[in-house]
């Protein structure tokens, strides 16, 4: 895929991304997994936004069907930030009777790849079920297998982000962006997909304010592992 084909791989992505979101599927068996890997997102000084206790709510919900017997939180923080993601969704889950010693909590990385790196960096976590929102399932999933992962997703069914409310539009737009990315870096390689995402960061920042903390972090986490 080369970057005239980008606007290509947009047309198409929405439709995948909903696809994939919408389809129609069980919740996984008792012992259909090693692990339980439930994706970090927005905590408030230690509260789980409502988007976290989403994910945290079906993650509770399979761990106590018996899907797997560990869970790996996963999310660092901000600066400024008190608290990580990681540690508040362990806190979540230990309060509501998982034992703590069946919950790893990864405290590093601020996006989906580099939150997958920090936990295969210091664990197996074997054959996962990856816990997000609907509209990230498929980048997540396709992530967690580039990343060597046997992971299928098993999206939360009690997201806030919902059809058609504006949020689940503005998620929509992120994914999609976000499946731009993984393609172009599988085709045309990371440096070509990293410019793509530098692009696409710079579009998302200007639409949305709020989110150029998080692009100011992930530009210094990346300068900082390649200067190593």
């Amino acid at each position: 895929m080369s970057v005239p084909a980008v606007p290509v791989a947009l047309a198409l992505g929405p439709g995948r991304v909903i696809a994939h979101a919408w389809r129609r599927r069980p919740l996984p068996p008792a012992g259909a997994a090693e692990a339980i890997v439930v994706l970090g997102t927005a905590q408030y000084d230690g509260r789980p936004s409502k988007q976290l206790t989403g994910r945290l709510e079906h993650a509770l919900r399979l761990w106590r069907g018996g899907v797997a017997g560990h869970i790996y939180t996963l999310g660092g923080n901000l600066p400024g930030d008190r608290f990580t993601e990681a540690g508040v969704a362990k806190s979540w889950l230990v309060e509501r009777g998982v034992p703590a010693a069946a919950v790893t909590a990864v405290t590093e990385g601020n996006d989906t790849r580099e939150s997958y790196r920090a936990l295969l960096a210091a664990h197996d976590p074997g054959r996962a079920v990856i816990v997000t929102d609907p509209n990230h399932a498929l980048r997540a999933e396709l992530l967690a297998r580039r990343a060597g992962m046997d992971a299928t997703a098993s999206p939360t069914r009690t997201s806030p982000t919902r059809f058609p409310s504006r949020a689940w539009w503005l998620s929509l737009m992120h994914e999609v962006g976000g499946l731009v990315v993984v393609d172009v870096s599988r085709l045309a390689g990371r440096g070509v997909g990293d410019r793509v995402e530098e692009l696409l960061r710079r579009l998302q920042g200007w639409l949305r304010p709020s989110r150029r903390n998080r692009h100011r972090q992930l530009r210094a986490q990346k300068n900082s592992q390649q200067n190593r």
